[in-house]
């Protein structure tokens, strides 16, 4: 998995680390057991602060995504299913209300959303 970043961003990046890393654990692209990059490493990978990424893999921690391991490091706990549903969902409906406002901005029609949504779950 490819944690990606944006400096232009208002979102701070721990808080980018994090959330991209949880939906990497809620969409099943870490399983169970996966080990995530040191803390060194991701932060070297990312040019951000070792405290950077220690304060978003902490949050994860805090949420019951992952357990840090002594000699090991940070390993993914085993997903509660239901939990990830929800957190799925959430993610829908946040990308929903983002897409919903795009639209209305640029005075798109909402049958051209119904189309372009169907084209695109249709390419999945």
């Amino acid at each position: 998995m490819e944690v990606l970043l944006s400096s232009s961003s208002p979102v701070p990046m721990y808080e980018q680390i994090k959330t991209q890393l949880r939906h990497a654990i809620n969409g099943g692209e870490l399983a169970e057991g996966a080990l995530l990059p040191s803390l060194r490493q991701l932060a070297a990978q990312l040019r951000v602060s070792v405290i950077t990424v220690t304060r978003a893999y902490n949050d994860l921690v805090a949420e019951g995504l992952v357990r840090n391991e002594h000699g090991r490091g940070f390993v993914v706990r085993p997903l509660d299913a239901d939990r990830a549903r929800d957190a799925l969902a959430a993610r829908v409906d946040a990308a929903t209300e983002e897409l919903v406002a795009a639209a209305r901005a640029a005075r798109v029609p909402l049958d051209d959303i119904r189309r372009k949504v169907e084209d695109a779950w249709n390419r999945q």
